[in-house]
C-alpha cells in the first residue's frame, strides 16, 4: 500500500494528498488550488503540458505584478 511521506521540512502529520491529473468520459483535467479545475484536454500528456502553460502565465503575472508595485511605491 501506498505510504504518504512528509515534504522537505515539512512539519507535523502529513496531510492528505491525491493527484492533480484525472479522467472524467475520456477527458483530461488537472486541479488547481484557486479557481476551477482546467481542461478538458484530450489527452493526459496534452493535459500535463496545458499545466505548464498555466503555471509559467502565472508566474509572469505574480512578476508583472510585483513589478508594478515596485513602480507605483506600494
Amino acid at each position: 500500500m501506498y505510504q504518504q511521506r512528509s515534504r522537505h521540512a515539512e512539519k507535523g502529520a502529513t496531510p492528505f494528498r491525491s493527484g492533480r491529473f484525472y479522467s472524467v468520459d475520456n477527458e483530461w483535467w488537472f486541479a488547481i488550488r484557486r479557481g476551477a479545475d482546467q481542461g478538458p484536454y484530450r489527452t493526459k500528456a496534452v493535459a500535463k503540458q496545458g499545466l505548464i502553460e498555466y503555471l509559467n502565465e502565472q508566474f509572469a503575472f505574480e512578476k508583472n505584478l510585483k513589478n508594478d508595485r515596485v513602480l507605483l511605491g506600494i
